[in-house]
């Protein structure tokens, strides 16, 4: 019954088809006047297109992407007869459709249930190439079969084969024979022997696969059917044929030649333009694309990177990837983005990879709680260790005590009063409020309190991170990042303009109070590492076995996020692995650098000075801990179960002015809040 079904549904399919394509066929023919100027094609011209252009924002030139082209005003006889004998053989014959091959193609793809066949001839691969992308759609063929029609109309068959020779993509990065003549070859295209015209005519059909570096025993076997198409259709004797197949090929070793500017940024950049317009229009070329890009703050922010990391092995710690983003507040621009420090050994780009955020997510959950009402900045919070239905999160270091204001809690980086603050706020609030914020990595396995400290089935990547804190130097406005200005094709008509995105999240009020801690927790806390010559806040951020360092540093013109680790999660050891001391020095290296050179608008100001005796009294606390260190099995680990993650923030003793909690406040409790039956689950 299936199979009756199927063989009826074949069967209309190719009559519809059949009757439109000869209608179609028939009105092509008799109007091809009307298919240039429906198509366009009679305004147009063939131009070889340079390749995209990408801008700074300055609008100074930053790199060139898309296939390489290097035009060629003619072609070996052997190429143009290899080509058109496997390519399309009755090229010379119709006027840019092949009705036999298209009905073939349609026929088999019936049988199969699927569009692999495509049956196009040369001009219609040409038409594809110029105008439209590689989806096989019918409807894309339509389009198709009007463009070839026009093509056709409009152009001798010599000044087609030329066109398509000159632009069909090839391999290796490549558009025309010429290009591929060279980066295969080593040669110009005129100088091929016939061995290697016939390689490369028998790679146009699929060049990712014919690539002879790593599968030469396809090549040849294609190469075989071009020579044998040649002796079959009279163009050579069988002769010439078995000695063209008897030349050796030797091809040139592929070097991938990666982007030596920004080339991670440059990474998710392209990734971004696919997304807009597609891979084909992208890489065709002649496109100027306009970014947010600064290209002061992205050297600087690849040599703070680069410094500070290439020194981390002679302080002993085991750190080789980093990641800063560095984006503008006021609208959501990203003005730098450094994914790692070392391409060639690492593509992945840490920017934009999510990672256990630890106490660097605690202002996003305090801010919340405040903004709901349910905390004020000088509430009193139990930071007493206990058990929260069955979870057993511990206080890091000494310097805990068992009642605690919000604003010491946060600058403190007390875990305790963190989860305090989410048990009240509820989890589902501060969920909704993160996905507000931008975070898109939130999953059901996060619903429990140890989100409180950044435990996180996936985390959060520096750009969300970057993102969420923008509502702290903007009043309580977040921004979507973005990177892409406007994309302009060679006519200047633009095909894509950024539109600015915001929403208020937070409350003005709330901002304030939130920006006056985090200014806090870098003049007296553990961000003391971090501080620069304008005023700035921030929250420092380490995880377990230290395998996420953080800094997130702002100041109102820009925010930044620093992360410090290792890609593939293994820890970071050495001598005081902690957010502040690690990241926050790489932040304060960028900061300094555009500082000192100018960029920012802001200009330093006097800053409170820590007097020598506490600045040793901070150096003794740490050699303190890691003296603890050596005595303890793993200090990091504080004897909490193996499931349990907790966050150990910062190696740094704050230096908070006498503070005594206000005891008028009421001590905010969680022993009377019902929390969730389910007891978290806290995955390293």
């Amino acid at each position: 019954m299936k199979s009756l079904r199927r063989i009826t549904t074949i069967i209309i399919a190719l009559l519809i088809f059949i009757i439109f394509f000869v209608v179609g066929l028939s009105l092509a023919k008799s109007t091809l006047g009307v298919a240039q100027f429906v198509t366009g094609v009679n305004k147009w011209e063939y131009e070889v297109k340079e390749q995209t252009t990408i801008f700074y924002s300055d609008k100074t030139e930053m790199a060139k992407i898309g296939y390489k082209k290097e035009y060629s005003k003619d072609f070996p006889e052997l190429m143009k007869k290899a080509v058109v004998a496997t390519e399309d053989k009755r090229f010379y014959e119709h006027n840019g459709l092949d009705a036999r091959g298209i009905g073939r193609a349609i026929w088999n793809n019936l049988r199969r249930g699927s569009k692999s066949e495509g049956g196009s001839t040369i001009t219609q691969q040409l038409a594809r190439t110029l105008f439209l992308g590689q989806e096989k759609t019918y409807s894309r063929k339509i389009k198709e079969v009007f463009i070839a029609t026009a093509i056709e109309d409009k152009y001798s068959k010599d000044a087609i084969l030329n066109m398509y020779l000159n632009e069909i993509y090839i391999g290796r990065g490549c558009s025309g024979m010429q290009c591929a003549a060279m980066t295969y070859f080593g040669k110009d295209v005129l100088y091929l022997n016939d061995a290697e015209i016939t390689t490369l005519a028998g790679m146009v059909q699929a060049p990712e696969y014919y690539r002879p570096d790593d599968n030469l025993g396809a090549v040849k076997k294609r190469q075989e059917v071009v020579v044998n198409n040649l002796v079959n259709q009279g163009f050579i004797t069988e002769v010439e044929g078995l000695s063209i197949m008897e030349q050796a090929i030797i091809v040139k070793p592929y070097q991938p030649a990666y982007i030596t500017k920004h080339p991670y940024y440059m990474a998710y950049l392209t990734a971004q333009l696919e997304k807009e317009i597609g891979a084909q229009k992208l890489y065709q070329g002649g496109l100027k694309i306009y970014t947010s890009l600064d290209a002061k703050m992205q050297l600087a922010a690849e040599n703070a990177l680069k410094n500070n990391v290439s020194n981390l092995p002679y302080q002993g710690i085991t750190a080789k990837d980093a990641a800063l983003v560095s984006i503008n507040p006021e609208i959501g621009e990203i003005k730098a983005m450094v994914g790692g420090t070392d391409f060639n050994r690492n593509q992945l780009n840490m920017a934009i990879m999510p990672r256990q955020p630890g106490s660097a997510i605690k202002p996003l959950i305090y801010a919340a709680a405040i903004n709901e009402g349910v905390i004020k900045e000088d509430s009193i919070l139990n930071n007493k260790e206990r058990s929260f239905n069955n979870y057993n999160p511990k206080n890091f270091g000494t310097n805990n005590p068992e009642t605690t204001t919000v604003k010491v809690a946060l600058i403190y980086s007390h875990n305790i009063a963190a989860i305090e603050t989410l048990a009240l706020l509820s989890v589902d609030k501060a969920i909704k409020y993160l996905g507000n914020l931008g975070i898109t990595t939130i999953t059901q396995d996060d619903k429990n309190l140890a989100l409180a400290l950044g435990g996180m089935s996936q985390g959060i990547s520096p750009l969300q991170m970057a993102s969420a804190y923008t509502i702290f130097p903007s009043g309580g406005i977040y921004r979507q990042h973005f990177t892409i200005i406007k994309i302009v094709d060679e006519q200047d008509k633009i095909l894509y303009s950024s539109k600015l995105s915001e929403k208020r999240v937070i409350k003005n009020k709330t901002a304030e109070i939130m920006d006056k801690i985090l200014k806090d927790v870098v003049t007296y806390g553990t961000a003391i590492p971090a501080r620069i010559a304008i005023p700035s806040g921030g929250k420092t951020g380490t995880t377990t076995d230290s395998k996420d360092l953080w800094y997130v540093g702002y100041t109102s013109e820009l925010v930044n996020v620093v992360w410090v680790g290792n890609s593939d999660a293994t820890p970071v050891s050495g001598y005081s692995t902690y957010g502040g001391t690690v990241a926050g020095p790489i932040f304060k290296d960028y900061m300094n650098a555009l500082i000192n050179s100018g960029v920012l608008k802001e200009t330093p100001v006097f800053t409170p000075q820590i007097p020598e005796e506490e600045a040793e009294q901070i150096e003794s606390d740490i050699d303190e801990k890691e003296l603890n260190d050596d005595d303890e099995e793993n200090d990091n680990e504080l004897d909490i179960n193996e499931n349990e993650k907790v966050e150990i923030d910062d190696g740094i003793m704050p230096l908070l002015p006498p503070e005594e909690p206000d005891t008028t406040s009421p001590i905010v409790d969680t022993d009377d809040v019902v929390l969730p039956e389910e007891v978290p689950l806290i995955i390293d």
